[in-house]
């Protein structure tokens, strides 16, 4: 697949040598320098070989485990290209997810960026988007999808894989009513009550206050809060805050 030659030739026309700021290196290389993150070695290995069988003329230059590690590797490693994954925490309580994509593009706004996700929730992934991510592909797809989600955003496009174009297209929109919003996250529908417990959750109160509001038992309230990140697709707290006001959920 010589996916690389054609969109790099474009590429070079179109930005007389750059992309979107990004430098790429002078003289007779043509090498396409990509930084891959992840938390997890066996998809950073997965990636690297599937670019070095299917996309000659690009190299990974730079790896990364997590938010904190990424953004120091950027800070010193030049790159014409960031494939990352959606959340990587850390011992450290880096900064993951939402928090993390919005710091990047503060400190990289030009850095052209893919990100590799298991997260079909459809919030998070307008979320991304609309933070300036320039492409989002499932890691189920990863194979056949990655190297025409580079082709795209080197064509200055943006792509959004496959199986993310279903659950975006299977989910209400941010102007329905949060009851609807909540349950149209995901092929799992939420109990009257767990939704309410986001709602209040989100708007700031602990599980302690929520509990005492609601007049249930602080681990019956735990329970229900847990299950419904589970249902919606979502792995930490600040997922779930984000969510909550992606979707117009805060009060």
């Amino acid at each position: 697949m010589q996916l690389s030659q054609a969109c790099y030739c474009k590429w070079r026309r179109r930005h007389g040598g750059r992309f979107q700021g990004t430098r790429i290196m002078a003289g007779n290389d043509r090498t396409l320098r990509i930084i891959v993150a992840d938390d997890h070695p066996v998809v950073v290995l997965g990636i690297k070989a599937l670019l070095r069988e299917h996309a000659a003329g690009m190299r990974v230059v730079g790896e990364a485990g997590g938010g904190r590690e990424l953004l120091a590797l950027l800070a010193r490693c030049e790159c014409d290209l960031l494939i990352t994954d959606y959340s990587m925490p850390d011992a450290a309580g880096a900064e993951d997810g939402m928090a993390w994509l919005r710091r990047l593009r503060r400190e990289h706004p030009a850095l052209p960026v893919i990100v590799l996700t298991m997260l079909r929730n459809p919030a998070l992934v307008r979320g991304m988007l609309g933070v300036g991510v320039n492409g989002v592909v499932g890691k189920a797809g990863m194979t056949r999808e990655l190297l025409l989600a580079i082709g795209a955003v080197l064509a200055g496009r943006t792509y959004v894989g496959e199986q993310v174009r279903e659950a975006l297209a299977e989910a209400p929109g941010p102007d329905a009513g949060p009851d609807r919003v909540l349950a149209g996250a995901d092929l799992s529908m939420l109990s009257r009550r767990e939704a309410e417990v986001v709602r209040l959750y989100a708007s700031g109160l602990t599980v302690t206050q929520i509990a005492e509001r609601v007049c249930r038992s602080v681990k019956t309230v735990s329970q229900q809060k847990n299950d419904a990140m589970r249902k919606l697709g979502l792995t930490s707290n600040s997922q779930l805050y984000e969510y909550a006001r992606t979707w117009g959920l805060l009060t």
